[in-house]
């Protein structure tokens, strides 16, 4: 599994696509994980980018990567919590956040305060790109209980793209994912668990791992596939003449 949400290669190009970025100009990727969208932004546009995320094991695989594929020198990587970076408003060009507005705050707060941040950062007629789950229909109190509180969803796919407009925010692009990627990035993960779990037989932690993996499995079987969604959103800061 290249992205740490549901996300194929050729939307990620799609996605790379439309941001439309040009050589040098300033990208900060916040929630990262091993930098593999990052590096592929890079890779096709010549930006310069950094990838911040908590996790130092992921942060050493995307250090490691863009060694060799990106020598030059960016994107940088580095473990890092977004709640105490203090970068001057304007700083980047562009701001992504995929499946990690949770860096910005918890439950229904988490995704206003990314746009709030993320559109700080950037500079007027900067772009944001934002990956953020939505709900399809209501959910069942089932699947609820199973997700724990607070869930972090708390918007339909459209109530996400006024949300941004209601910061300020000119929305420029929308896209969600299908049910193929759902169904690889929910399955990349129960498979990837059973197998660790076989080679750990009598590991007590692991059996629970499994068990928790499998709940959910039968979860999203049940009720996250026709439940829960995944958008991804580019806005643009106004002009600074707007």
């Amino acid at each position: 599994m290249l992205f740490n949400s549901p996300l194929s290669p050729s939307k990620a190009h799609q996605l790379i696509q439309t941001l439309g970025l040009s050589p040098q100009q300033r990208v900060l990727d916040v929630g990262c994980g091993q930098g593999e969208f990052l590096l592929r932004l890079v890779e096709a546009t010549g930006a310069w980018g950094l990838g911040i995320d908590l996790n130092q094991d992921a942060i050493q695989k995307a250090q490691l990567a863009a060694k060799t594929r990106t020598p030059g020198g960016s994107p940088e990587f580095r473990a890092a919590d977004m709640q105490k970076e203090a970068w001057e408003d304007g700083t980047f060009d562009a701001a992504l956040c995929i499946g990690s507005t949770h860096a910005f705050g918890i439950g229904d707060q988490a995704y206003p305060n990314a746009l709030q941040a993320m559109s700080r950062l950037v500079k007027p007629s900067g772009l944001l790109l934002i990956g953020e789950c939505y709900w399809k229909q209501p959910p069942p109190q089932e699947y609820l209980a199973l997700l724990g509180e607070p869930s972090g969803i708390s918007r339909t796919h459209g109530e996400n793209v006024w949300l941004g407009q209601e910061h300020g925010l000119i929305p420029l692009y929308a896209a969600t994912s299908n049910q193929d990627e759902w169904d690889h990035f929910e399955w990349s993960h129960i498979s990837k668990l059973e197998r660790q779990a076989a080679a750990h037989p009598n590991d007590p932690q692991w059996r629970k791992k499994l068990e928790r993996g499998r709940a959910w499995r039968d979860g999203y079987l049940r009720w996250g596939r026709t439940t829960m969604g995944f958008g991804f959103y580019i806005f643009q800061k106004p002009a600074a003449s707007e």
